[in-house]
């Protein structure tokens, strides 16, 4: 818990919540500016990965991904975004020969200011939601253990 304060000291302001996250995804996604870029966000907020690492990634039937710069497969951490946000199915067809693009068109809509909410942010907000999930997990497994013995 004393990494989650430093990290709020240290940032200006509060990391995004689920609900800002999803309506930026809409938003982008709907909009014919910024469409394409929507996929890449989208991975970013689900598996908590810079755009940089999502290049030459490999899905799995339980839509986690193997990315070549992690040793084990990253799992969506809200598995229902990646029903929500299609990204399996609206995956750019040659993702390797346009990531490139991509990545810059995302980095340059953040600098315009047409993608409101940052990579950073969006990194952060997975980063805490993933440490407060396994705290609750090992919570519970030890209310569990504690509950057995009498």
């Amino acid at each position: 818990m004393v990494l989650v304060a430093k990290t709020f000291k240290a940032m200006s302001h509060s990391p995004p919540l689920d609900q800002r996250i999803v309506d930026e995804y809409f938003h982008l996604s709907n909009s014919k500016k910024t469409k394409e870029i929507a996929w890449v966000y989208g991975m970013v907020a689900t598996y908590g990965l810079k755009p940089e690492e999502l290049a030459d990634l490999h899905w799995h039937s339980d839509f986690a991904i193997d990315v070549p710069s992690k040793k084990r497969c990253v799992r969506p951490l809200h598995p229902q975004w990646v029903f929500l946000f299609n990204l399996k199915e609206k995956q750019p067809r040659n993702l390797q020969s346009c990531y490139t693009s991509l990545c810059s068109n995302l980095y340059e809509a953040m600098a315009f200011q047409d993608v409101q909410l940052n990579i950073t942010d969006l990194i952060l907000a997975h980063k805490l939601r993933k440490n407060h999930y396994k705290q609750l997990r090992q919570r519970s497994a030890t209310h569990l253990a504690c509950a057995g013995v009498s």
